[in-house]
């Protein structure tokens, strides 16, 4: 009767884990599905307002953000579904966040550039936001190289990123979201002077403060917010559920925002 009971509570642990597993491989390959479906009905817009201008380092941050990091992410979702050996994953286990950093430094030169063009070329308030990306990036390495494969049991395949230790793990979202936070304060900081200057009415503040970047802040943070909140609290098997979901919608919504 105990070896009975015990079978059943592995094998009701095995249907949960196996449940957990797929939610996360579905809601990963949503998320770079939505990035593909962006990239197909934003080509003509690409074409026009990029391709056939000048080229510059503009051109060569929009191919990186719009195409390397997506093209990578294929091969992270073929290694969510596909039987890799363990020797294979142990080596490519931590692609994904070398990736991220790659993501990050695209964006991050963005948003400074952004930052250096709204402050009328303000060297002090650029080299300051560079000081902070570089940061940002050194604690995302410091924090990914913590990173190991999940161990799945022998039915289930996956190889899937996960921190030996959560809390430093983490921080490479948390890096995350304290450069943004501070993108969003400059930015907002530069809006509100900007419109005291012209002396704009609320409405033309609320439009202002929209179209640089409060929406951009609120959703990122809040999927930021998330994966670190997984990586914390969750079971092992979804803890990196929300992950590419976040490092995708922000590859999605730069795009749309240079657009």
């Amino acid at each position: 009767m105990a070896t009975n009971t015990s079978e059943a509570a592995a094998l009701a642990a095995l249907i949960t884990t196996a449940q957990d597993l797929m939610a996360a491989k579905m809601f990963s390959l949503a998320a770079c599905v939505m990035l593909f479906y962006d990239i197909a009905i934003t080509f003509g817009d690409e074409v026009e307002r990029v391709w056939m201008r000048k080229f510059n380092f503009v051109t060569i941050l929009w191919f990186m953000n719009r195409y390397l990091s997506p093209l990578g992410y294929i091969i992270v979702i073929v290694s969510f579904h596909d039987p890799w050996p363990k020797s294979v994953c142990d080596r490519y286990v931590l692609f994904p966040e070398a990736l991220k950093i790659i993501t990050s430094f695209t964006i991050g030169v963005v948003f400074i550039l952004r930052i250096y063009a709204i402050y009328f070329r303000n060297k002090i308030i650029a080299g300051f936001a560079c000081v902070l990306l570089a940061t940002e990036l050194g604690v995302k390495i410091w924090a990914f190289t913590d990173g190991t494969s999940l161990v799945l049991p022998p039915q289930l395949v996956g190889c899937i990123l996960v921190g030996r230790t959560p809390l430093r793990f983490s921080f490479t979202w948390i890096a995350e979201l304290v450069f943004d936070s501070v993108m969003f304060i400059l930015t907002l900081w530069r809006t509100i002077i900007q419109n005291h200057i012209r002396r704009g009415n609320a409405m033309s503040l609320l439009t202002l403060v929209i179209r640089d970047g409060v929406v951009y802040f609120a959703v990122i943070f809040v999927a930021n917010l998330v994966t670190v909140l997984m990586f914390l609290l969750a079971s092992p098997d979804i803890k990196a559920i929300n992950a590419s979901f976040s490092t995708l919608y922000v590859l999605t919504f730069t795009t749309s925002a240079v657009f």
